[in-house]
């Protein structure tokens, strides 16, 4: 398990229970006491065949059920966390292709979440990750956890993978 300091981390996906997606966490400014962070997820989905009427549904379908983990699940976490307690200001953003399933091809789709941390308003600080302090890092990883189960629920309707196939 490599959890070397840097402005963005890779994470190994031993630390990722959904195997489909990638996850990096960092940060664009200080990356010892960031006061805010993000979470990239990224993957290709594909509708499966005959569940939807057209594109523009199955469309709408993911777009829904992602809101969902954004608007439910993961606010649900933020309210308990003492890492990262201002969940009214955290920013998602979710790019879903205008052209969805178009010649029914996998779609490239990136979630990002950017979350201030603790850091923003307290005396102790965290760093993002070094050898000594991982909390911000794991707290990270345990909301990226949320995100992938959630998509994981997602393979009833849709086909997810890491490559485009």
């Amino acid at each position: 398990m490599n959890r070397r300091t840097a402005r963005e981390i890779s994470v190994n996906e031993d630390l990722i229970n959904n195997k489909n997606i990638r996850i990096k966490i960092g940060t664009a400014e200080n990356r010892n006491f960031p006061e805010t962070i993000y979470i990239n997820c990224s993957f290709w989905v594909k509708a499966i065949e005959n569940i939807f009427e057209n594109a523009e549904k199955s469309k709408y379908r993911l777009k829904s059920e992602i809101q969902h983990i954004f608007n439910k699940k993961i606010t649900e976490f933020l309210k308990n966390s003492k890492i990262l307690p201002f969940n009214k200001d955290n920013i998602y953003i979710c790019n879903i292709p205008e052209n969805f399933n178009y010649n029914d091809k996998y779609n490239f789709i990136y979630l990002e979440i950017y979350l201030h941390t603790i850091n923003l308003d307290s005396e102790i600080k965290y760093p993002l990750n070094n050898k000594k302090d991982v909390k911000l890092f794991d707290e990270a990883i345990n909301l990226s956890n949320i995100i992938g189960n959630e998509l994981l629920k997602l393979e009833s309707n849709f086909y997810l993978n890491k490559k485009s196939r």
